[in-house]
């Protein structure tokens, strides 16, 4: 892989933070207004509030984000609210990249613990074999969170080991 470099987001990224989201299959083309409006609160108050928002940027072009942000009344503990990838970046290292920059911020910040939630369905299968390979246990399922028969599967990572 070429040299990648992973910086904080800027107003400029949002147009391709959207491409990014909704090429990734984890939005879809509807839901680019959602994904602009989030990345607009995070740039507004979000990152005063402590949320991080991250993008890998390969020759000039943004090929992944990352936003994470801390929980509430569980000191230590920050949520995996997003990643994604284009979908012709799959496989690449991208994703990797990304979530290892995020484990070593929050590590060398002395946080805790890193928590995924997503979903139990056959198009999340990959998803989840990624966090799997990261690392990260499978500590609980919530059926029918996000819809029913959409059960939430909910990973974690201790960032001190």
């Amino acid at each position: 892989m070429t040299q990648h470099e992973i910086r904080a987001v800027d107003a400029a990224d949002t147009d391709s933070i959207v491409d990014v989201a909704v090429d990734s299959t984890l939005f879809a083309a509807e839901d680019g207004d959602f994904v602009r409006h989030m990345v607009a609160h995070y740039l507004d108050a979000g990152a005063a509030d402590g949320q991080r928002m991250r993008v890998l940027e390969l020759d000039g072009r943004i090929r992944g984000v990352v936003y994470y942000q801390p929980k509430v009344a569980a000191p230590g503990v920050w949520d995996l609210t997003m990643i994604a990838v284009p979908r012709d970046a799959h496989g690449n290292g991208h994703g990797t990249a990304l979530m290892r920059h995020v484990e070593a911020e929050l590590a060398a910040e002395g946080e805790r613990l890193l928590v995924v939630e997503t979903s139990a369905t056959d198009q999340f299968v990959a998803t989840r074999g990624f966090y799997r390979r990261l690392g990260y246990a499978e500590v609980a399922r919530v059926p029918d969170y996000w819809s029913d028969g959409d059960d939430l599967v909910l990973f974690r990572k201790d960032l001190r080991t």
